[in-house]
C-alpha cells in the first residue's frame, strides 16, 4: 500500500475515534451542562487541575516510549518490550506516593481549593483516578501508538474512554444527584480504558523484561518533562489564575467554552501522536521533507476550516449545547478558534522536535511562550476577566507556531505546503463571513446546523474557486475511502475540482 496511505489511514482511526469520543461527549455535555450549576462546573474544572498537574509531574516517559518503540519493533520485539515495561514500572513506584499523599490529605485540598470541606469525598476518589489516568494510560497508550495500532487505540477509545465513559458519568450523577457520581464514573472508566490497552499491549509484546537502559529513557525524557510541565503551565494557566480573580461560576463558564474548543482542538493532538511514529521511523532528510510539506497541507486542508467554523458559530454553538447560563463564553470560545485557525498547519510540525531528538529546544519554545502568556494573563485578567484568559491563551498558540517554522527552518529545510495554507485561509475566512453575515440577516439558536451548511457550501466553491485541490489529493482519499465509497470520492471531485480536472480523476 502507498506510504502516504497508510500514513492518512492511520490518521483516520485516530481521528474518527476522536471524533466519535468527541460527540459521545458533546451530547453527554449538554445534558452535564444541565444537570450541574456554573458553580459545580467550577469544582470539576478544579479537580481536573488537580489531575493534570499529577499528570505533568510524573507522567515522565510518554514520548520516549512511543519514539522507542516505533524504532525497537521494526528490529525486535524483545527491545520494544523493555522499553515498555521499564517505563511502565518506574512511572508506578514514582506516582504511588503522590496518589497516597491525595488520598490522605483530601480535605485539607477541598478546604483550601473549593472552600468547603465537605467535597473532601470527592479528592479521595480523584486519588484512584490519578494513578489509572496518570500512571498506567499514557504509558500503555504510547505503546499502542508506538506499534502503530491504531485502529485498536480508536476502537477502545472510542467505545470505553468515549461511550462508556459518558454513560456512566450520566447514570451515576442522576442517581446520586450529586458530583460524586461525575468522579466515580470518570475513574471507572479511566481505569477500564488503562486495563484493556494494557492487555492489548502485553499480548503484542510478550513477558516483561527490563533490558532496556532507564538512563537512556530519563535523558531522553527530562528536556521533554522539562517542556510537558511547560506545556500544562500553557494549558492550565489561564484557568488557574481565573481561580484567583473570578469566582468559581465564572470558572465554569470558562471551562464550558474551553470544553467545546477541546472537541476540535483534541483533533489536531491526534493528528500530532499519529504523525510522532511516522516521522520516527523516517530516515531519509528528502522524504521527511515531502512527509511535512504533506502533512502541513492536509492539516491546513482540514483542520483550518473547523476552526473558522467554530469561531463563526460560537454563540449559537454553546446556546444550543450548554444553555443561556453559559453564554458568556462565546467570546472566548471565538478567540480560541480564531488562534488555532491560523495555525493549524502547525499541527504537523510539532512531532518533528521528538522525532529529530530536538526535545530541549521544544521545551525552550514552550517555555518562552508560557511565560510571556503567563505576563499578558496576569495584567489582562484583573480587568477584563476571561476575555484577558482567552486573549493570553490565543497569544500562546499563535506564538508557540511562530517559534516551531523559525527554529526548525534552522534545523532542516522545512517546506510548508504554502500555497494551501493561503488558500485554506481565505475560504475559510469566506466561510467564517458568510456564515456571521447569515446570522446579521436573522439570528437563532436553532438555525446552527443552516449557518454550518451554508459554511460548507461556501468553503467548497472557494476551494473551487481558488483551484487549491489537485488530482493527487482526490485519488488519495478514493485509495483511502476503498473501492465501497468510490461515489464519496467522486462527488469530492466533482465538487472542489474545475470541470476538466474533475472528469480527468474519475
Amino acid at each position: 500500500m502507498d506510504q502516504h496511505v497508510k500514513l492518512s489511514r492511520g490518521a483516520s482511526y485516530l481521528i474518527i475515534q476522536t471524533l466519535g469520543v468527541n460527540v459521545i461527549m458533546v451530547v453527554s455535555f449538554v445534558i452535564l451542562a444541565r444537570l450541574i450549576s456554573p458553580q459545580q462546573m467550577g469544582i470539576w474544572t478544579i479537580l481536573q487541575l488537580v489531575n493534570a498537574t499529577c499528570v505533568a509531574g510524573l507522567a515522565w516517559f510518554t514520548s520516549a516510549v512511543t519514539k522507542f518503540i516505533a524504532e525497537n519493533s521494526v528490529k525486535e520485539m524483545k527491545a520494544a518490550a523493555a522499553v515498555f515495561y521499564q517505563a511502565l514500572r518506574t512511572t508506578s513506584i514514582m506516582f504511588l506516593p503522590v496518589v497516597i499523599g491525595i488520598y490522605l490529605g483530601a480535605t485539607f485540598l477541598a478546604s483550601h481549593l473549593v472552600a468547603n470541606s465537605s467535597y473532601a469525598l470527592l479528592f479521595q476518589i480523584l486519588a484512584l483516578d490519578v494513578f489509572a489516568y496518570g500512571a498506567i494510560l499514557p504509558i500503555v497508550s504510547a505503546a499502542l501508538l508506538g506499534l502503530r495500532m491504531f485502529r485498536e487505540t480508536a476502537v477502545v477509545g472510542l467505545v470505553v474512554g468515549g461511550f462508556v465513559r459518558q454513560f456512566l458519568i450520566l447514570f451515576l450523577i442522576i442517581e446520586m444527584k450529586n458530583l460524586v457520581g461525575l468522579v466515580i464514573g470518570w475513574t471507572i472508566s479511566d481505569a477500564a480504558t488503562a486495563i484493556i490497552y494494557l492487555m492489548l499491549a502485553v499480548r503484542v509484546l510478550g513477558p516483561p523484561t527490563f533490558d532496556f537502559s532507564l538512563n537512556r529513557l530519563v535523558r531522553f525524557s527530562l528536556p521533554l518533562e522539562l517542556s510537558s510541565i511547560t506545556s500544562f503551565a500553557q494549558t492550565w494557566f489561564d484557568r488557574a489564575l481565573l481561580v484567583l480573580f473570578v469566582p468559581l461560576a465564572t470558572l465554569g463558564i470558562y471551562n464550558a467554552a474551553l470544553t467545546a474548543f477541546g472537541a476540535l482542538g483534541s483533533v489536531s493532538v491526534s493528528m500530532s501522536n499519529m504523525l510522532l511514529p511516522a516521522f520516527s521511523s523516517i530516515q531519509q532528510r528528502t522524504s521527511l521533507r515531502e512527509g511535512v510539506r504533506l502533512a502541513t497541507r492536509y492539516a491546513s486542508l482540514t483542520l483550518t476550516p473547523l476552526a473558522f467554523c467554530l469561531l463563526a458559530t460560537a454563540k449559537p454553538a454553546i446556546t444550543v449545547f450548554v444553555g443561556h447560563s453559559y453564554v458568556e463564553g462565546s467570546m472566548p470560545l471565538m478567540i480560541f478558534s480564531g488562534a488555532l485557525g491560523v495555525t493549524a498547519f502547525a499541527t504537523a510540525l510539532a512531532p518533528l522536535f521528538l522525532a529529530l531528538e530536538e526535545t530541549k529546544l521544544s521545551a525552550a519554545i514552550t517555555g518562552v511562550t508560557v511565560l510571556i502568556s503567563l505576563g499578558v494573563a496576569y495584567l489582562l485578567l484583573p480587568e477584563f476577566g476571561i476575555i484577558g484568559a482567552a486573549t493570553a491563551r490565543a497569544l500562546a498558540t499563535i506564538l508557540g507556531a511562530v517559534l516551531m517554522v523559525v527554529l526548525l527552518g534552522r534545523k532542516i529545510t522545512l517546506q510548508l505546503d504554502r500555497p494551501m495554507i493561503i488558500k485554506t485561509l481565505i475560504a475559510s475566512g469566506t466561510m467564517a463571513c458568510a456564515i456571521l453575515a447569515v446570522q446579521l440577516v436573522h439570528y437563532a439558536a436553532i438555525m446552527l446546523p443552516l449557518y454550518v451548511l451554508v459554511g460548507m457550501m461556501v468553503y467548497f466553491l472557494m476551494l473551487r474557486l481558488l483551484k487549491a485541490v489537485n488530482e493527487s489529493d482526490i485519488e488519495l482519499i478514493r485509495k483511502f475511502l476503498g473501492a465501497r465509497l468510490t461515489m464519496v470520492s467522486r462527488i469530492l471531485g466533482w465538487l472542489l475540482l474545475p470541470r476538466d480536472r474533475a472528469s480527468k480523476s474519475t
